[in-house]
């Protein structure tokens, strides 16, 4: 989720860089206005972005010609901005260093964690830099693009949340807890005593090498469905499919954890007035981001542009 909020804050990433891309291939992609885009480029941008949304991008053939054709639009954006003096490289790059510090190096662990994404992706600090200092000039640049975009209509807002009342509900909740032991066999055993009439929190104080759920009877709390978490996938799953009153068996990295799912209750509805600010939010921000699209598509009308692969 964290790293979510660090990509929204660069509306430019996702719509210009963000559709994936072929690693392989010729030095040279494109030439947009006679200004020569390479294979690296497009790398860089790729790469960069990877690491800044936290996933990997799309290498399949389609995905790799609209990225080039959105670094294309990107370039001509650049183009214009420089034409127009929207922001000065040296502003761009003292934004880029504290966009950087802020919002992306505390979600990947620090300079020390941002410098060891780097190393994984192959990307160079300065390369990274250059990057996310052509985000400010994009942003810039769409700021300006977009500043008389129309206000919402009274009641589009309200509109849109009756329209979609199934994505503005709390996450369904699951009280689980669990006892982690060493083996399968051990597991197994554990599960006999609870069949036996056991008690469980017992159980997961004298015998659970989670030592912070085996203080507390191996209660691990009320679990949110469906929404990020530092659980384990494969806990998580387990949760997901058991009934309450019901146990199973799974393995993690301390070894087998038998969990049992004790009660659950369903989501309920959230208020419009609760989520009033944030479907405002975004519904301006698509309203802002299909105007400055549509004035990209413009500037690629006028421009001279030469593909070499996949065009």
């Amino acid at each position: 989720m964290g790293r979510s909020k660090a990509a929204s804050s660069l509306v430019m990433i996702q719509l210009l860089v963000g559709c994936g891309s072929s690693l392989s291939g010729p030095a040279k992609v494109a030439t947009v206005n006679n200004q020569v885009l390479t294979q690296h480029d497009l790398t860089v941008a790729v790469r960069s972005t990877e690491v800044i949304d936290g996933v990997s991008l799309s290498t399949n053939a389609s995905a790799t010609k609209a990225q080039i054709h959105q670094l294309i639009q990107q370039s001509l954006v650049k183009q214009w901005a420089s034409r127009h003096h929207v922001l000065a490289s040296a502003t761009a790059d003292r934004e880029a260093s504290h966009f950087i510090s802020t919002k992306i190096s505390p979600l990947v662990g620090g300079t020390a964690g941002l410098s060891r994404s780097l190393t994984a992706h192959h990307l160079t600090a300065s390369d990274f830099h250059h990057f996310v200092s052509d985000q400010m000039i994009l942003q810039a640049v769409f700021n300006r693009v977009t500043q008389h975009t129309a206000p919402l209509k009274s009641g589009q807002g309200y509109a849109f949340y009756q329209a979609h009342r199934s994505v503005f509900v709390t996450p369904n909740e699951k009280l689980a807890r669990e006892i982690v032991v060493s083996t399968y066999k051990d597991a197994t055993s554990i599960e006999t005593q609870l069949m036996k009439g056991a008690n469980f929190s017992a159980l997961a104080r004298r015998d659970s090498k989670n030592i912070s759920t085996a203080t507390t009877g191996g209660s691990m709390g009320w679990i949110k469905l469906g929404v990020p978490t530092s659980l384990p996938a494969a806990v998580i799953k387990t949760i997901q499919g058991l009934a309450p009153g019901h146990y199973s068996i799974v393995p993690t990295h301390l070894g087998y954890a038998i969990i049992e799912v004790e009660t659950a209750k369903p989501g309920h509805p959230i208020p419009y007035s609760q989520v009033r600010p944030e479907i405002q939010a975004q519904l301006t921000q698509n309203a802002r981001t299909a105007v400055f699209q549509r004035w990209a598509n413009q500037l690629e009308k006028t421009a001279h542009i030469k593909l070499y692969q996949n065009g």
